[in-house]
């Protein structure tokens, strides 16, 4: 890896650490995401992020946020970048940009766009020439705007971050791509720094080793792993060969860990989301956090310190302190390095209690150390330096899950004072300013208090409250006990007066400000109530006469077979299928299989329902009993697209980044051959023997006949082949064999072809290619297996395929008006309401009753009901209520949460409209109760 050594902007980077404008600057960066949150609180979220502490945030830039369609670009209003990053430069927050064009995020898509996945060729994320074309045309729309603002133009923004963690990714060719990415940039003349963060920590596979790439970390480990700063410091090591500091461009949210981090040795600290948002319109993505899928929930809040609503939590003041020390330390802290070169010692806690001393030398001269409690209780230590023990007169004890950073040996001249050293304190230093002649520190107490100095100069010294005086010549100890405050004024005869605060832990967090006389500021405790609920809303509901919630438009012939969506230019909202089957009289349905299906498929059949399923991809088989016998079977899928997959997994369909949505086919399935016994079975060795085994010539006379999956072995992993004939029917044209309860591996033959493998989260594959009807075909199934995993059953499902598909389909301002239209049809109603088996209707509420001016947050309780919530023309968010069966896992924020921005509701004259859906076969739905709370701001914006 080849790293130049300098930028042309103000920003440096070095093995010592980040100077901006010559400034030696440890980066505390929060994430805060524009395409998140309203424009008009955008204001608001900055000014908190800044009264945290904070001097920087990183920002992704989501390509499909600002291109819904090809070569239609939109950056106005509530996409207005260069308003977002205006007010960043306003308020002197640094920003680190991160234009993509993958940037995960649990986004739809990970931000790329969707008319992308449709071309099977392409390879996302590499160095295709089809795909950096498409990329190329984003970055000339967001890169001009990036330069405009970037550090020593209008703005603030400190380097630029290429694609995000590539090491997650199959990428062919990380060079060429990372390369190609880097000369877009350079092309448009930005000249800050530009990064390349390791997601799986291969900081040289995520940069792909490219000229001029800066190499950053993102780190996610358990906050309480007491060998988590030998990990840090590996990565320190590495970094420091190539004078690079260590970056750590994402990690979790608890400034517990943050300590951890800093005191490690890394000089940028970027904790992802610190500030929570809004998945608002269809922006959800759907992923692999579940089991195995999971769908992204409208909250995104992963407990960071400003919540989604914009409510501060406990961790805001902890950011503040925090950066309180990282201040008070100054250039000392900034460029300092981690040492293994020092006497300090621990006694009192094992090291998978209390891990260190874990020590950074500061530039200049002392030390700063942590002592990260990574226990579940209290410890009491001492610590050992240079052979004193400390502290000397009190006990320093560590509450749990706590991390002091303490400083030691440390020279006052950091501080403007000529002579002296701070030797220990047990307190942490937050605030060291000098006016003139005179210092102030400020330092935080938690539990027994110490603080030594060595003092050449002293003249006199008086102290006030509960701080206590020892002093041995010319060291000077100050005590407090426990829970205990006071101040000291210290006179030296250099003329130089010092002045010694000590405040329990609990004033610290709440400090405010340090006036430039000493003068201490805190913030005062909110007496405001949390959480005040609004008066009652009245409420309306519109029942809609087709259960099946047919509101599409844009009709489209599809032909003989069904079509993924994004090839027919649907890339989210609500489609619908419309198919028939046409199947013997003499041969009965009994279900309905859907092939390739995903995200949200509900299924209809001579308009009755069959349930709601979230096949990730892959096929799905729903039994039913006809109402009626016919040859001819009407079929309807209404498919929602929840979002596209922000991973890349290759366990489903869905998980894929090319995922598609829809569906591609469905089977009205007539007969299931149960093929569990009479199966010829070979044991071999390897892997690698298909040649041998799988045509249609293999002599099986000789193997024994056994049970599907019951040969019993002692080696393992163990490998088999079974065969097996089936005399396919001349009714049907459809063959698709499913392996229910497998947790094993799979290959399967049909007459010689191999037709593909089949698993545990994708146990489905469709033969029919290789079938041939009215005859005998033989299937022969590969087994890999282990120490008696299942092997589940085998079942081939006999059928007749849908023809004659139809689609139509429905956006985001399809679905409002069609709202609008069932307004003036919408009867007073109360809830709870209930609502039919896979039946539809829209609510309405009248909010002119609520308080513009403040922000809401909408809690939802019921049962097996989807809720999908309009105001005034915005799609405010989705959530599914808790069902028997039919709903996934919901990661990444409060299921059950709506937030209404007050910047969005009217003073009078709002359209509140919430779409119901009844998604449980055979249950009602229901919606028992929404709650609207007032979301109520500790800390008011200017």
């Amino acid at each position: 890896m080849s790293i130049q050594d300098k930028t042309k902007t103000g920003v440096q980077l070095s093995s010592k650490g980040i100077e901006i404008n010559g400034k030696p600057t440890v980066i505390l960066c929060a994430s805060l995401f524009y395409f998140r949150i309203p424009r008009d609180l955008w204001k608001d979220r900055l000014l908190k992020v800044k009264k945290a502490g904070y001097n920087c945030i990183d920002v992704y830039f989501p390509w499909n946020f600002h291109e819904t369609e090809q070569n239609n670009w939109d950056f106005g209003e509530e996409k207005d970048v260069e308003a977002f990053l205006q007010m960043a430069a306003e308020e002197g927050l640094y920003v680190v940009a991160r234009p993509g064009p993958y940037i995960c995020s649990e986004w739809d898509g990970g931000a790329l766009p969707s008319y992308l996945f449709s071309d099977t060729a392409i390879r996302l994320r590499d160095n295709d020439p089809v795909f950096l074309a498409h990329v190329n045309r984003w970055f000339e729309q967001i890169l001009p705007i990036l330069k405009k603002y970037e550090l020593g133009e209008k703005g603030t923004i400190i380097c630029v971050q290429l694609d995000n963690e590539l090491d997650f990714y199959g990428c062919q060719d990380p060079e060429g791509y990372i390369s190609a990415l880097r000369d877009m940039v350079l092309g448009n003349g930005l000249e800050v720094p530009l990064i390349a963060c390791a997601g799986q920590g291969d900081l040289f596979l995520a940069t792909g080793n490219s000229t001029g790439v800066f190499p950053a970390c993102n780190l996610y480990p358990n906050d309480r792993d007491p060998e988590f700063e030998a990990r840090v410091h590996a990565y320190v090591d590495t970094l420091s060969s190539e004078n690079i500091p260590l970056m750590v461009t994402e990690t979790n949210r608890s400034h517990f860990l943050l300590r951890r981090l800093l005191a490690g040795g890394a000089k940028l600290l970027g904790p992802y989301l610190q500030v929570s948002g809004t998945n608002f319109g269809f922006t959800n993505a759907a992923n692999n956090w579940g089991d195995p899928l999971a769908l992204l929930t409208s909250d995104y809040d992963f407990g960071g310190m400003i919540s989604s609503t914009g409510e501060v939590r406990k961790e805001a003041y902890e950011g503040r302190l925090m950066s309180r020390i990282i201040q008070a330390a100054g250039d000392s802290l900034a460029l300092s390095s981690y040492t293994n070169e020092h006497s300090f010692t621990l006694n009192g806690a094992s090291s998978d209690e209390v891990t260190g001393p874990n020590v950074l030398a500061l530039y200049g001269g002392g030390y700063l150390y942590s002592l990260p409690n990574v226990s579940n209780q209290e410890q009491t230590v001492a610590v050992h330096i240079e052979g004193y023990t400390f502290p000397e007169q009190t006990k320093l004890t560590i509450p749990e899950g706590h991390c002091p950073l303490l400083l030691a040996q440390t020279p006052l001249s950091h501080w403007g004072v000529s002579e002296g050293r701070l030797e220990f304190a047990s307190a942490e230093l937050i605030c060291a300013q000098t006016q003139g002649n005179q210092t102030n520190f400020v330092f935080s107490g938690q539990g027994e208090s110490e603080l030594s100095f060595i003092l050449p100069n002293l003249e006199g010294i008086e102290t006030n409250g509960d701080l206590k005086i020892i002093q041995n010549g010319e060291r000077i100890t100050l005590t407090a006990q426990r829970n205990a405050a006071g101040s000291a004024k210290v006179i030296l005869t250099t003329g130089q007066n010092l002045t010694i605060n000590l405040l329990v832990r609990e004033q610290a967090l709440r400090l405010k400000e340090v006036l430039v006389d000493g003068q201490l500021i805190f913030d005062e405790l909110s007496t405001q109530p949390i959480g005040k609920e609004v008066p009652q809303i009245e409420w309306s509901v519109a029942s809609l006469n087709d259960g099946a919630l047919e509101l599409g438009g844009n009709l489209q012939q599809l032909g003989s077979d069904a079509e993924w969506l994004e090839n027919r230019g649907v890339y989210t909202g609500y489609s619908w299928y419309k198919a028939k089957f046409n199947t013997s009289e003499s041969r009965s349905v009994s279900g309905v299989l859907l092939q390739n299906a995903s995200d949200i498929c509900s299924v209809y059949t001579d308009n009755q329902y069959h349930g709601t399923v979230v096949p990730g991809g892959g096929s799905y088989y729903l039994p039913f009993k006809a109402e009626k016998s016919s040859s001819e079977m009407k079929l309807l899928v209404r498919s929602e697209i929840w979002g596209h997959s922000n991973f890349d997994d290759a366990r489903l369909p869905a998980f894929r980044l090319k995922g598609q949505k829809g569906l591609t086919g469905a089977v009205a399935v007539t007969d299931i051959l149960k093929l569990n016994s009479n199966w010829r079975f070979k044991e071999v060795r390897s892997s690698n023997e298909h040649h041998s085994y799988t045509h249609l010539s293999c002599d099986t006379k000789g193997w024994p006949l056994i049970s599907w999956g019951s040969w019993m072995t002692e080696h393992h992993p163990s490998y088999g082949y079974y065969k097996k004939s089936f005399n396919a029917s001349n009714d049907s044209n459809s063959w698709i064999l499913h392996l229910p309860e497998i947790k094993s591996l799979v290959t399967v033959f049909i007459n010689g072809n191999e037709a593909g493998k089949v698993n545990p989260l994708n146990p489905y594959i469709d033969l029919t290619q290789w079938v041939r009807s009215g005859e005998e075909n033989k299937l022969t199934l590969f087994l890999e297996t282990y120490y008696g995993l299942s092997a589940g059953t085998v079942l081939l499902y006999e059928g007749v395929k849908a023809v004659e598909w139809e689609l139509t389909s429905a956006g985001e301002t399809d679905l409002w008006n069609q709202a609008v239209k069932a307004k003036s049809l919408a009867t007073s109603t109360d809830l709870p309401i209930e609502l039919v088996s896979g039946s539809s209707a829209w609510l309405f509420g009248n909010l002119d009753v609520i308080d513009s001016t403040s922000c809401w947050k909408v809690l939802c309780s019921g049962s097996n009901s989807k809720l999908t919530f309009y105001l005034n023309g915005r799609l405010l968010g989705r959530i599914w209520n808790p069902s028997s069966t039919s709903r996934p896992q919901m990661r990444g924020g409060n299921p059950e949460i709506t937030f209404i921005p007050g910047p969005w509701i009217q003073k009078e004259g709002n359209t509140f409209a919430i779409l119901l859906e009844s998604i449980e076969k055979g249950e009602s739905g229901v919606v028992e109760e929404l709650r609207f709370l007032q979301v109520e701001d500790e800390w008011k914006s200017r």
